[in-house]
């Protein structure tokens, strides 16, 4: 397939520290692509510099095959930047926000007419057309975001953590909105801390830590890995933090958590279970649930961050 992005070589440095280091990657047109990882990751860094807002220290971005820097003015005109923030003016209606935001990008009158019905429309939003945007629900504001980005008809669409601070319900409506948008031919750049999220709506992933690019992939390719399951076990009296320590030192032990119900624990295969249990029957705990199950996306996540670490 063509590609939309892509980026050789990049570094980013702010004075002694290293945002972004020596990351190369690739995204298809078409798609949606997760940028994923943990704070100070890098990946706001990463989007600032494919959103033009952030030189580059070392390397190159390109979009559509131009250059972020010195093709900058054309880059704008062809991506559509959806920060986590609200972008649009509360003041104004939702159609004058499109007005407005048309008319930045120099969109002619009637096409922004033609183009904001037809955004309102897929975004769910024509009722509100006429709405003072301040007014709008947290959903609503975030899909008149992704609009105002739409206005122009960008072939790419940057979004920084859109489902931040949403309920359950408006996220999952997002969701359907990202898709349609995909659907309609606009490639996506998205951020987020979610895992359902990118686990749902990605067909690649990247996941950052430290500057670097730690793992990359499809979704099911990164949960499906060969030789890795999880086992989930709750005992008491619940010493997890001291099992955990003990667990660690084990060689096949991938990661182990402390989650809600017990011990998370990711393993290779090789490890046979009674190897676990007996840890747990030496440090006089009783067993209560025994679970197995395959990798989540935040298991991959998790393993792949802290790996990074050490």
């Amino acid at each position: 397939m063509e590609q939309i992005i892509e980026i050789r070589s990049l570094s980013k440095k702010y004075g002694d520290f290293t945002a972004v280091n020596d990351v190369s990657m690739a995204v298809e047109k078409g798609t949606i692509f997760g940028l994923l990882g943990p704070n100070g990751a890098g990946k706001s860094t990463l989007i600032r510099v494919l959103a033009c807002q952030s030189r580059p220290t070392v390397g190159h971005a390109y979009i559509s095959g131009l250059d972020v820097v010195s093709d900058r003015k054309e880059v704008l005109s062809i991506i559509g930047v959806v920060p986590q923030e609200n972008s649009f003016y509360d003041e104004l209606t939702v159609s004058e926000n499109l007005n407005y935001f048309g008319s930045l990008y120099g969109v002619p009158v009637i096409e922004i007419k033609k183009r904001s019905h037809k955004i309102l429309d897929m975004l769910k939003l024509s009722e509100k057309s006429a709405s003072r945007a301040g007014a709008l629900s947290g959903g609503m504001k975030t899909r008149l975001n992704i609009a105002c980005a739409l206005i122009h008809k960008p072939d790419m669409l940057i979004l920084d953590e859109p489902s931040v601070g949403l309920d359950p319900v408006s996220r999952k409506a997002l969701w359907d909105t990202i898709r349609t948008v995909k659907e309609e031919g606009t490639t996506i750049l998205m951020t987020t801390h979610y895992m359902e999220e990118a686990d749902m709506l990605c067909d690649r992933i990247v996941i950052m830590n430290r500057g670097k690019i730690v793992v990359e992939g499809k979704p099911y390719e990164l949960k499906n890995r060969t030789g890795e399951s999880v086992i989930l076990i709750t005992s008491e009296p619940g010493d997890y933090q001291v099992l955990k320590t003990e667990i660690e030192k084990k060689e096949p032990i991938l990661s182990c958590n402390i989650g809600e119900k017990g011990l998370k624990i990711t393993l290779r295969d090789e490890m046979p279970l009674d190897e676990i249990l007996d840890i747990f029957s030496s440090h006089g705990e009783k067993i209560k649930i025994v679970g197995t199950s395959k990798p989540t996306l935040e298991d991959v996540f998790i393993h792949a961050a802290g790996e990074a670490w050490h």
